[in-house]
Protein backbone atom coordinates (compact mmCIF):
# COMPACT_ATOMS: atom_id res chain seq x y z
CA UNK A 1 0.00 0.00 0.00
CA UNK A 2 2.97 2.40 0.62
CA UNK A 3 4.69 1.56 -2.36
CA UNK A 4 1.46 2.39 -4.36
CA UNK A 5 0.79 5.79 -2.25
CA UNK A 6 4.77 6.58 -2.95
CA UNK A 7 4.12 5.90 -6.77
CA UNK A 8 1.02 8.06 -7.38
CA UNK A 9 2.94 10.93 -5.22
CA UNK A 10 5.80 10.78 -7.47
CA UNK A 11 3.29 10.74 -10.34
CA UNK A 12 1.47 13.87 -9.31
CA UNK A 13 4.88 15.68 -8.60
CA UNK A 14 5.93 14.65 -12.57
CA UNK A 15 2.52 15.40 -14.13
CA UNK A 16 2.87 18.92 -11.41
CA UNK A 17 6.57 19.84 -12.73
CA UNK A 18 5.66 18.61 -16.79
CA UNK A 19 2.34 21.14 -16.24
CA UNK A 20 4.40 24.07 -14.43
CA UNK A 21 6.96 23.35 -17.00
CA UNK A 22 4.58 23.81 -19.53
CA UNK A 23 3.30 27.28 -18.10
CA UNK A 24 6.82 28.48 -17.59
CA UNK A 25 7.46 27.41 -21.34
CA UNK A 26 4.06 29.70 -22.60
CA UNK A 27 4.95 32.34 -20.77
CA UNK A 28 8.65 32.54 -22.01
CA UNK A 29 7.14 32.34 -25.46
CA UNK A 30 4.59 34.86 -25.03
CA UNK A 31 7.31 37.26 -23.63
CA UNK A 32 8.84 36.49 -26.20
CA UNK A 33 6.72 36.68 -28.93
CA UNK A 34 7.50 39.51 -31.64
CA UNK A 35 5.18 42.67 -31.50
CA UNK A 36 2.73 42.93 -33.87
CA UNK A 37 3.87 45.16 -37.21
CA UNK A 38 2.49 48.14 -37.22
CA UNK A 39 -0.17 48.63 -39.75
CA UNK A 40 1.41 51.40 -41.83
CA UNK A 41 -0.23 52.88 -45.06
CA UNK A 42 1.58 54.43 -47.60
CA UNK A 43 0.79 57.51 -50.07
CA UNK A 44 2.36 58.80 -52.77
CA UNK A 45 1.58 62.17 -53.83
CA UNK A 46 3.00 64.63 -56.33
CA UNK A 47 4.03 67.62 -53.86
CA UNK A 48 5.17 68.82 -50.80
CA UNK A 49 2.70 70.87 -48.23
CA UNK A 50 3.09 74.63 -48.11
CA UNK A 51 2.51 74.35 -44.74
CA UNK A 52 0.90 72.93 -42.05
CA UNK A 53 -1.46 75.35 -40.77
CA UNK A 54 -4.45 75.96 -43.00
CA UNK A 55 -5.19 79.40 -41.90
CA UNK A 56 -1.77 80.48 -43.00
CA UNK A 57 -1.14 79.34 -46.35
CA UNK A 58 -3.19 79.33 -50.00
CA UNK A 59 -4.76 76.36 -50.22
CA UNK A 60 -4.50 73.73 -52.72
CA UNK A 61 -4.50 70.33 -53.56
CA UNK A 62 -0.83 69.79 -52.45
CA UNK A 63 -1.76 70.34 -48.89
CA UNK A 64 -5.40 68.79 -48.76
CA UNK A 65 -4.19 64.96 -48.16
CA UNK A 66 -1.88 66.09 -45.18
CA UNK A 67 -4.62 68.96 -43.34
CA UNK A 68 -7.59 65.76 -43.66
CA UNK A 69 -5.52 63.83 -41.64
CA UNK A 70 -4.38 66.65 -39.13
CA UNK A 71 -7.30 68.66 -38.63
CA UNK A 72 -11.20 68.14 -38.31
CA UNK A 73 -14.07 71.27 -39.57
CA UNK A 74 -17.24 71.81 -37.80
CA UNK A 75 -19.27 69.92 -40.72
CA UNK A 76 -17.91 67.83 -43.56
CA UNK A 77 -18.70 67.63 -47.03
CA UNK A 78 -20.47 64.64 -48.01
CA UNK A 79 -19.80 64.22 -51.88
CA UNK A 80 -21.97 61.22 -52.12
CA UNK A 81 -25.52 63.41 -51.46
CA UNK A 82 -23.81 66.90 -52.66
CA UNK A 83 -24.81 68.04 -48.67
CA UNK A 84 -22.90 68.41 -45.36
CA UNK A 85 -22.91 66.09 -42.01
CA UNK A 86 -21.77 66.48 -38.65
CA UNK A 87 -18.15 66.38 -37.29
CA UNK A 88 -16.82 69.01 -34.33
CA UNK A 89 -20.59 69.86 -35.08
CA UNK A 90 -23.43 67.35 -33.74
CA UNK A 91 -26.07 69.64 -35.10
CA UNK A 92 -26.82 72.90 -35.78
CA UNK A 93 -29.77 75.44 -36.29
CA UNK A 94 -30.57 77.91 -39.20
CA UNK A 95 -32.02 80.73 -36.85
CA UNK A 96 -32.11 83.15 -40.14
CA UNK A 97 -29.94 83.87 -43.63
CA UNK A 98 -26.88 85.12 -41.35
CA UNK A 99 -26.92 83.29 -38.63
CA UNK A 100 -26.53 79.68 -37.39
CA UNK A 101 -26.43 78.19 -34.27
CA UNK A 102 -23.92 75.18 -33.66
CA UNK A 103 -24.03 72.56 -31.30
CA UNK A 104 -20.32 70.87 -30.33
CA UNK A 105 -19.32 67.59 -29.38
CA UNK A 106 -17.73 67.58 -25.38
CA UNK A 107 -15.27 65.11 -25.62
CA UNK A 108 -12.76 66.77 -28.45
CA UNK A 109 -9.06 67.22 -27.45
CA UNK A 110 -6.09 68.63 -29.78
CA UNK A 111 -2.91 66.54 -30.47
CA UNK A 112 -1.78 68.24 -27.38
CA UNK A 113 -4.48 67.37 -25.28
CA UNK A 114 -6.31 70.82 -24.67
CA UNK A 115 -9.71 70.80 -24.80
CA UNK A 116 -11.36 72.56 -28.01
CA UNK A 117 -14.95 74.19 -27.05
CA UNK A 118 -16.62 76.79 -28.68
CA UNK A 119 -14.40 79.82 -28.13
CA UNK A 120 -12.34 77.58 -30.33
CA UNK A 121 -14.47 77.90 -33.53
CA UNK A 122 -14.13 81.77 -32.32
CA UNK A 123 -10.36 82.14 -32.54
CA UNK A 124 -10.13 79.99 -35.76
CA UNK A 125 -12.14 82.30 -37.74
CA UNK A 126 -10.33 84.89 -36.61
CA UNK A 127 -6.88 84.04 -37.22
CA UNK A 128 -8.37 83.48 -40.80
CA UNK A 129 -9.39 86.69 -41.33
CA UNK A 130 -6.46 88.09 -39.69
CA UNK A 131 -3.87 86.07 -41.79
CA UNK A 132 -5.68 87.34 -45.26
CA UNK A 133 -4.35 84.29 -47.29
CA UNK A 134 -7.23 82.26 -47.83
CA UNK A 135 -9.82 85.85 -47.32
CA UNK A 136 -12.43 83.84 -50.07
CA UNK A 137 -13.05 81.47 -47.66
CA UNK A 138 -12.91 83.70 -44.07
CA UNK A 139 -13.96 86.89 -45.54
CA UNK A 140 -17.84 85.87 -45.12
CA UNK A 141 -18.04 85.94 -40.87
CA UNK A 142 -19.15 88.37 -39.27
CA UNK A 143 -16.86 88.04 -36.07
CA UNK A 144 -18.45 90.99 -33.95
CA UNK A 145 -22.16 89.15 -34.05
CA UNK A 146 -20.88 85.43 -33.15
CA UNK A 147 -21.52 84.68 -30.46
CA UNK A 148 -20.14 82.16 -27.88
CA UNK A 149 -23.02 81.21 -25.89
CA UNK A 150 -21.38 78.02 -23.72
CA UNK A 151 -18.64 75.73 -24.38
CA UNK A 152 -20.39 73.46 -26.65
CA UNK A 153 -22.97 76.40 -28.44
CA UNK A 154 -21.43 79.01 -30.29
CA UNK A 155 -23.59 81.11 -33.10
CA UNK A 156 -21.78 82.31 -35.90
CA UNK A 157 -22.55 85.15 -37.93
CA UNK A 158 -22.09 86.15 -41.67
CA UNK A 159 -21.75 89.82 -43.17
CA UNK A 160 -24.43 89.26 -45.18
CA UNK A 161 -27.32 86.17 -46.36
CA UNK A 162 -24.91 83.22 -47.43
CA UNK A 163 -27.20 80.56 -48.11
CA UNK A 164 -24.33 77.94 -48.94
CA UNK A 165 -22.74 78.61 -45.65
CA UNK A 166 -22.35 75.24 -44.45
CA UNK A 167 -20.50 74.17 -47.70
CA UNK A 168 -18.05 76.82 -46.73
CA UNK A 169 -17.80 76.09 -43.52
CA UNK A 170 -16.87 72.05 -44.83
CA UNK A 171 -13.81 73.57 -46.59
CA UNK A 172 -10.46 71.75 -45.66
CA UNK A 173 -9.32 75.56 -45.06
CA UNK A 174 -11.77 76.21 -42.63
CA UNK A 175 -10.03 73.13 -40.36
CA UNK A 176 -10.93 73.83 -36.55
CA UNK A 177 -7.83 75.21 -33.92
CA UNK A 178 -7.31 74.77 -30.49
CA UNK A 179 -5.96 78.32 -29.28
CA UNK A 180 -4.31 77.11 -26.07
CA UNK A 181 -2.63 74.00 -28.11
CA UNK A 182 -1.80 77.19 -30.45
CA UNK A 183 -0.64 79.51 -27.45
CA UNK A 184 1.37 76.07 -26.08
CA UNK A 185 2.61 74.95 -29.13
CA UNK A 186 5.23 78.01 -30.55
CA UNK A 187 2.23 80.07 -31.58
CA UNK A 188 1.40 81.06 -35.41
CA UNK A 189 4.51 80.44 -36.64
CA UNK A 190 5.43 77.48 -34.87
CA UNK A 191 2.09 75.23 -35.64
CA UNK A 192 3.07 76.14 -39.69
CA UNK A 193 5.87 73.44 -39.38
CA UNK A 194 4.94 71.36 -36.18
CA UNK A 195 0.96 71.28 -35.58
CA UNK A 196 -0.17 70.57 -32.42
CA UNK A 197 -3.29 72.07 -32.30
CA UNK A 198 -5.91 70.23 -34.75
CA UNK A 199 -8.26 67.81 -33.45
CA UNK A 200 -7.86 65.28 -36.43
CA UNK A 201 -7.30 61.31 -36.80
CA UNK A 202 -3.55 61.60 -36.75
CA UNK A 203 -0.64 63.63 -35.63
CA UNK A 204 2.29 64.82 -37.48
CA UNK A 205 5.92 63.09 -35.72
CA UNK A 206 8.30 63.70 -39.11
CA UNK A 207 8.30 65.99 -41.98
CA UNK A 208 11.09 65.78 -44.19
CA UNK A 209 10.68 68.88 -46.53
CA UNK A 210 10.12 67.79 -50.04
CA UNK A 211 10.58 64.06 -48.82
CA UNK A 212 8.01 63.04 -46.74
CA UNK A 213 5.63 63.24 -43.42
CA UNK A 214 5.14 60.62 -40.91
CA UNK A 215 1.78 60.88 -39.07
CA UNK A 216 0.95 58.57 -36.09
CA UNK A 217 -2.62 57.70 -35.09
CA UNK A 218 -4.24 60.67 -32.41
CA UNK A 219 -5.23 57.51 -29.82
CA UNK A 220 -7.54 60.66 -28.36
CA UNK A 221 -9.87 61.01 -31.03
CA UNK A 222 -12.93 61.76 -30.61
CA UNK A 223 -14.16 59.85 -33.72
CA UNK A 224 -13.83 55.95 -34.48
CA UNK A 225 -10.14 54.66 -33.79
CA UNK A 226 -7.93 55.12 -36.84
CA UNK A 227 -7.63 51.93 -38.72
CA UNK A 228 -3.51 52.62 -39.15
CA UNK A 229 -0.86 53.25 -36.87
CA UNK A 230 1.15 55.27 -39.05
CA UNK A 231 0.53 57.03 -42.45
CA UNK A 232 3.44 57.83 -44.32
CA UNK A 233 2.82 60.29 -47.41
CA UNK A 234 6.22 60.43 -49.81
CA UNK A 235 6.23 63.25 -52.37
CA UNK A 236 7.28 61.56 -55.80
CA UNK A 237 6.73 64.76 -58.38
CA UNK A 238 6.70 62.42 -61.38
CA UNK A 239 3.16 61.00 -62.40
CA UNK A 240 4.58 57.22 -63.74
CA UNK A 241 7.13 57.40 -60.73
CA UNK A 242 4.08 57.04 -58.67
CA UNK A 243 1.97 54.49 -60.18
CA UNK A 244 5.62 52.92 -60.06
CA UNK A 245 5.82 53.17 -56.75
CA UNK A 246 2.18 51.53 -56.58
CA UNK A 247 2.73 48.73 -58.43
CA UNK A 248 6.03 47.81 -56.95
CA UNK A 249 4.39 47.54 -53.13
CA UNK A 250 6.83 50.56 -51.98
CA UNK A 251 3.21 52.61 -51.73
CA UNK A 252 0.19 51.98 -50.79
CA UNK A 253 -2.37 54.64 -52.65
CA UNK A 254 -1.17 56.67 -55.32
CA UNK A 255 -2.84 60.50 -55.83
CA UNK A 256 -3.30 61.34 -58.80
CA UNK A 257 -1.68 58.78 -61.02
CA UNK A 258 -1.08 59.80 -64.88
CA UNK A 259 -4.26 59.48 -66.74
CA UNK A 260 -2.64 57.79 -69.43
CA UNK A 261 -2.07 54.74 -67.23
CA UNK A 262 -5.48 55.14 -65.54
CA UNK A 263 -6.73 51.83 -67.91
CA UNK A 264 -3.90 50.11 -67.35
CA UNK A 265 -4.22 50.19 -63.68
CA UNK A 266 -8.19 49.13 -63.77
CA UNK A 267 -7.66 46.37 -65.71
CA UNK A 268 -5.37 45.21 -62.77
CA UNK A 269 -7.38 42.97 -59.87
CA UNK A 270 -4.65 43.62 -57.07
CA UNK A 271 -5.43 47.50 -57.87
CA UNK A 272 -9.11 49.50 -57.33
CA UNK A 273 -8.99 52.62 -59.25
CA UNK A 274 -11.23 55.85 -58.33
CA UNK A 275 -12.16 57.78 -60.88
CA UNK A 276 -15.54 60.53 -59.91
CA UNK A 277 -17.25 63.66 -61.29
CA UNK A 278 -16.03 66.65 -59.11
CA UNK A 279 -17.00 69.93 -58.84
CA UNK A 280 -13.93 71.44 -60.65
CA UNK A 281 -13.66 72.86 -63.68
CA UNK A 282 -10.67 73.39 -65.33
CA UNK A 283 -10.52 76.95 -66.19
CA UNK A 284 -9.00 78.98 -68.85
CA UNK A 285 -8.87 82.46 -67.10
CA UNK A 286 -8.05 85.49 -68.97
CA UNK A 287 -6.14 89.06 -67.26
CA UNK A 288 -8.72 91.30 -68.42
CA UNK A 289 -7.13 93.90 -66.94
CA UNK A 290 -3.97 93.56 -69.85
CA UNK A 291 -3.74 93.24 -73.32
CA UNK A 292 -5.00 91.38 -75.50
CA UNK A 293 -7.57 90.42 -73.16
CA UNK A 294 -9.11 93.66 -72.63
CA UNK A 295 -10.76 93.12 -75.79
CA UNK A 296 -13.69 91.10 -75.99
CA UNK A 297 -13.41 89.82 -79.67
CA UNK A 298 -10.39 88.48 -78.92
CA UNK A 299 -11.57 86.96 -76.49
CA UNK A 300 -14.23 84.91 -78.37
CA UNK A 301 -11.69 84.07 -81.02
CA UNK A 302 -9.73 82.31 -78.79
CA UNK A 303 -12.74 80.55 -77.48
CA UNK A 304 -13.95 79.44 -80.47
CA UNK A 305 -10.41 78.37 -81.65
CA UNK A 306 -10.30 75.66 -79.35
CA UNK A 307 -11.14 72.10 -79.97
CA UNK A 308 -12.57 71.38 -76.71
CA UNK A 309 -13.49 67.38 -77.54
CA UNK A 310 -9.53 66.96 -78.64
CA UNK A 311 -8.30 68.19 -75.69
CA UNK A 312 -10.42 66.07 -73.14
CA UNK A 313 -9.80 63.07 -75.46
CA UNK A 314 -5.90 63.47 -75.54
CA UNK A 315 -4.96 66.06 -73.00
CA UNK A 316 -7.00 64.85 -70.13
CA UNK A 317 -7.39 60.98 -71.69
CA UNK A 318 -11.21 61.32 -71.78
CA UNK A 319 -11.08 61.65 -67.56
CA UNK A 320 -13.55 64.24 -67.23
CA UNK A 321 -16.47 65.77 -69.24
CA UNK A 322 -17.24 69.32 -70.96
CA UNK A 323 -19.05 72.17 -70.12
CA UNK A 324 -21.00 74.83 -71.81
CA UNK A 325 -20.75 77.79 -68.73
CA UNK A 326 -18.27 78.38 -65.85
CA UNK A 327 -20.50 76.30 -63.27
CA UNK A 328 -20.11 73.20 -63.55
CA UNK A 329 -23.46 71.04 -65.01
CA UNK A 330 -23.46 69.17 -61.28
CA UNK A 331 -23.88 72.78 -59.90
CA UNK A 332 -26.91 73.41 -58.38
CA UNK A 333 -27.03 76.95 -60.27
CA UNK A 334 -26.39 75.10 -63.31
CA UNK A 335 -28.20 76.47 -65.93
CA UNK A 336 -27.71 76.02 -69.70
CA UNK A 337 -27.63 77.95 -72.41
CA UNK A 338 -31.01 76.39 -73.80
CA UNK A 339 -32.88 77.49 -70.86
CA UNK A 340 -31.13 80.55 -70.00
CA UNK A 341 -31.11 81.63 -73.40
CA UNK A 342 -27.77 82.55 -74.05
CA UNK A 343 -24.75 82.22 -76.35
CA UNK A 344 -22.21 79.81 -75.20
CA UNK A 345 -18.45 80.62 -77.12
CA UNK A 346 -17.27 76.86 -75.86
CA UNK A 347 -17.25 74.80 -78.82
CA UNK A 348 -14.97 74.84 -81.91
CA UNK A 349 -16.14 77.50 -84.93
CA UNK A 350 -12.52 78.24 -86.71
CA UNK A 351 -14.28 80.84 -89.19
CA UNK A 352 -16.33 82.33 -86.32
CA UNK A 353 -12.73 82.69 -84.57
CA UNK A 354 -11.02 84.10 -87.65
CA UNK A 355 -14.09 86.64 -87.69
CA UNK A 356 -13.77 87.62 -84.34
CA UNK A 357 -10.20 87.96 -84.15
CA UNK A 358 -10.39 90.05 -87.35
CA UNK A 359 -12.56 92.53 -85.44
CA UNK A 360 -10.12 92.69 -82.20
CA UNK A 361 -7.96 95.97 -81.92
CA UNK A 362 -5.67 92.69 -81.81
CA UNK A 363 -5.69 91.18 -85.41
CA UNK A 364 -2.13 92.54 -86.05
CA UNK A 365 -0.31 91.45 -82.67
CA UNK A 366 -2.16 88.30 -81.43
CA UNK A 367 -0.15 86.83 -78.88
CA UNK A 368 0.08 86.21 -75.34
CA UNK A 369 1.89 83.55 -72.46
CA UNK A 370 -0.09 80.80 -71.35
CA UNK A 371 0.67 80.30 -67.30
CA UNK A 372 0.39 77.22 -65.72
CA UNK A 373 1.43 75.27 -62.93
CA UNK A 374 3.38 72.46 -63.59
CA UNK A 375 1.54 68.59 -64.11
CA UNK A 376 0.94 66.81 -67.02
CA UNK A 377 -2.17 67.52 -67.70
CA UNK A 378 -2.12 71.57 -67.74
CA UNK A 379 0.98 70.92 -69.90
CA UNK A 380 -1.02 68.76 -72.57
CA UNK A 381 -3.69 70.70 -72.55
CA UNK A 382 -1.87 74.31 -72.72
CA UNK A 383 0.49 72.64 -75.64
CA UNK A 384 -2.76 71.64 -77.53
CA UNK A 385 -3.99 75.29 -77.37
CA UNK A 386 -0.88 76.61 -78.77
CA UNK A 387 -1.03 74.32 -81.52
CA UNK A 388 -4.95 75.28 -82.32
CA UNK A 389 -4.53 78.86 -81.82
CA UNK A 390 -1.78 78.58 -83.88
CA UNK A 391 -4.18 77.61 -87.02
CA UNK A 392 -6.29 81.13 -86.56
CA UNK A 393 -3.03 83.40 -86.77
CA UNK A 394 -2.43 83.25 -82.59
CA UNK A 395 0.67 82.98 -80.97
CA UNK A 396 -0.03 81.37 -77.61
CA UNK A 397 3.48 80.84 -75.25
CA UNK A 398 2.99 77.94 -72.73
CA UNK A 399 4.77 78.95 -69.49
CA UNK A 400 5.42 76.29 -66.80
CA UNK A 401 5.35 77.30 -62.90
CA UNK A 402 5.93 75.55 -59.71
CA UNK A 403 2.77 75.63 -58.22
CA UNK A 404 3.62 77.95 -54.88
CA UNK A 405 5.52 80.66 -57.25
CA UNK A 406 2.46 79.98 -60.08
CA UNK A 407 0.01 81.20 -57.07
CA UNK A 408 2.17 84.20 -56.46
CA UNK A 409 1.82 85.04 -59.75
CA UNK A 410 -2.05 84.77 -59.84
CA UNK A 411 -3.01 86.14 -56.28
CA UNK A 412 -0.66 89.66 -57.98
CA UNK A 413 -2.50 89.48 -61.58
CA UNK A 414 0.98 89.30 -62.87
CA UNK A 415 -0.28 86.90 -65.97
CA UNK A 416 -1.59 87.19 -69.23
CA UNK A 417 -3.64 84.00 -69.27
CA UNK A 418 -3.63 81.03 -66.53
CA UNK A 419 -4.89 77.84 -66.72
CA UNK A 420 -5.95 76.33 -62.53
CA UNK A 421 -8.99 73.94 -61.69
CA UNK A 422 -11.69 76.32 -60.11
CA UNK A 423 -13.70 74.24 -57.38
CA UNK A 424 -16.39 74.79 -54.79
CA UNK A 425 -19.76 73.47 -54.20
CA UNK A 426 -20.70 77.19 -53.91
CA UNK A 427 -21.38 78.97 -57.08
CA UNK A 428 -21.03 82.67 -54.78
CA UNK A 429 -17.00 81.35 -54.61
CA UNK A 430 -17.25 80.45 -58.92
CA UNK A 431 -18.84 83.70 -59.44
CA UNK A 432 -16.23 85.77 -57.41
CA UNK A 433 -13.55 85.19 -60.24
CA UNK A 434 -15.89 87.62 -61.80
CA UNK A 435 -17.02 90.27 -60.02
CA UNK A 436 -14.36 93.33 -61.04
CA UNK A 437 -14.91 94.48 -57.22
CA UNK A 438 -12.95 91.05 -55.74
CA UNK A 439 -8.89 91.76 -56.48
CA UNK A 440 -6.43 89.24 -57.55
CA UNK A 441 -5.68 88.57 -54.05
CA UNK A 442 -8.83 87.80 -52.87
CA UNK A 443 -10.13 85.30 -55.26
CA UNK A 444 -6.42 83.93 -55.73
CA UNK A 445 -6.36 84.55 -59.65
CA UNK A 446 -9.70 85.89 -61.45
CA UNK A 447 -10.10 88.04 -64.06
CA UNK A 448 -10.09 91.19 -63.20
CA UNK A 449 -12.95 91.69 -65.51
CA UNK A 450 -15.51 94.50 -64.97
CA UNK A 451 -18.79 93.73 -66.42
CA UNK A 452 -21.75 95.72 -66.56
CA UNK A 453 -23.56 97.58 -64.00
CA UNK A 454 -26.31 95.15 -63.76
CA UNK A 455 -23.94 91.99 -63.66
CA UNK A 456 -22.78 93.56 -59.50
CA UNK A 457 -26.77 93.46 -58.40
CA UNK A 458 -27.47 89.79 -59.84
CA UNK A 459 -24.38 89.08 -58.13
CA UNK A 460 -25.63 91.12 -54.52
CA UNK A 461 -28.95 89.20 -54.75
CA UNK A 462 -27.48 85.60 -55.69
CA UNK A 463 -25.25 86.46 -52.43
CA UNK A 464 -28.76 86.70 -50.47
CA UNK A 465 -31.36 84.31 -51.96
CA UNK A 466 -32.09 81.74 -50.11
CA UNK A 467 -35.39 80.30 -52.27
CA UNK A 468 -34.38 77.77 -53.96
CA UNK A 469 -36.18 78.76 -57.62
CA UNK A 470 -35.31 82.24 -57.24
CA UNK A 471 -31.87 81.94 -56.75
CA UNK A 472 -31.66 79.61 -60.09
CA UNK A 473 -33.61 82.06 -61.95
CA UNK A 474 -30.97 84.87 -61.07
CA UNK A 475 -27.74 82.49 -61.35
CA UNK A 476 -29.24 82.21 -65.06
CA UNK A 477 -28.88 85.83 -65.78
CA UNK A 478 -25.39 85.53 -64.21
CA UNK A 479 -24.45 82.99 -66.41
CA UNK A 480 -26.01 84.53 -69.61
CA UNK A 481 -24.37 87.69 -69.09
CA UNK A 482 -20.70 85.92 -68.02
CA UNK A 483 -20.54 83.37 -70.66
CA UNK A 484 -21.57 85.72 -73.10
CA UNK A 485 -18.74 88.04 -72.55
CA UNK A 486 -16.26 85.30 -71.94
CA UNK A 487 -13.79 86.59 -69.41
CA UNK A 488 -12.41 82.82 -69.12
CA UNK A 489 -13.18 79.51 -70.82
CA UNK A 490 -14.15 76.37 -69.16
CA UNK A 491 -11.97 73.61 -71.04
CA UNK A 492 -13.52 70.72 -68.98
CA UNK A 493 -14.74 69.01 -65.65
CA UNK A 494 -12.50 66.37 -64.32
CA UNK A 495 -12.91 63.65 -62.82
CA UNK A 496 -10.89 62.86 -59.77
CA UNK A 497 -8.69 59.87 -59.65
CA UNK A 498 -6.72 57.82 -57.52
CA UNK A 499 -5.41 54.55 -57.42
CA UNK A 500 -4.68 51.79 -54.32
CA UNK A 501 -4.24 48.54 -53.14
CA UNK A 502 -7.50 46.44 -53.95
CA UNK A 503 -7.68 45.68 -50.10
CA UNK A 504 -7.87 49.19 -49.21
CA UNK A 505 -11.08 51.15 -48.75
CA UNK A 506 -13.08 54.28 -47.09
CA UNK A 507 -10.97 56.26 -49.24
CA UNK A 508 -13.19 59.89 -50.09
CA UNK A 509 -13.53 62.84 -51.78
CA UNK A 510 -13.69 66.52 -50.34
CA UNK A 511 -15.55 69.51 -51.69
CA UNK A 512 -12.45 70.39 -53.32
CA UNK A 513 -12.48 67.13 -55.46
CA UNK A 514 -9.37 66.32 -53.82
CA UNK A 515 -8.59 62.50 -51.87
CA UNK A 516 -8.86 62.08 -47.91
CA UNK A 517 -7.69 58.95 -46.36
CA UNK A 518 -8.11 59.97 -43.14
CA UNK A 519 -10.47 57.22 -42.88
CA UNK A 520 -8.95 54.73 -45.00
CA UNK A 521 -8.57 50.85 -43.73
CA UNK A 522 -8.51 47.24 -45.06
Amino acid sequence: MKKIIALLLVLVMVFGLAACGDKGGNNAANNNAAPAEPKILRMAHKGDTTGLLCQTVTFTSSNTPMATLLYDRLVEYDAENNTVKPMLATEWKVIDAQHIRFTLRNDVVAHDGSKFTAKDVLYTLKIGQESGVVSNYYKYWDLDNCKVEDDTHIVIATKAAEPFALYTLSNIPLAMVVEEAVNKGGGIEGQKTNPTAGTGPYKLVEWKTGTSLTFERNENYWGTKPYYDKVVINIIADGSARVNALLAGDVDICLDPETAQIAALAANSKINVINEPTTQVTTLFFNCTKAPFDDENFRKAVALAIDYEACLKLAATGYGSLTDSFLPKSSTRYVSPAKGNYTSYLHRDLDKAKEYLAKSKYADNAKFELLYAESPVFKNYTTMIQQQLSEIGITCTPVAEATASFRVKIAEGNFEAQVINASNPDPAIQVAYYDHREGFKSVQGGTGWTGPAELDTLIDQAKAETDETKSLEIYGKIQKIINEAVPAVALYNPTKTCASRAEIKGIQLTEFGDIDASKAYE
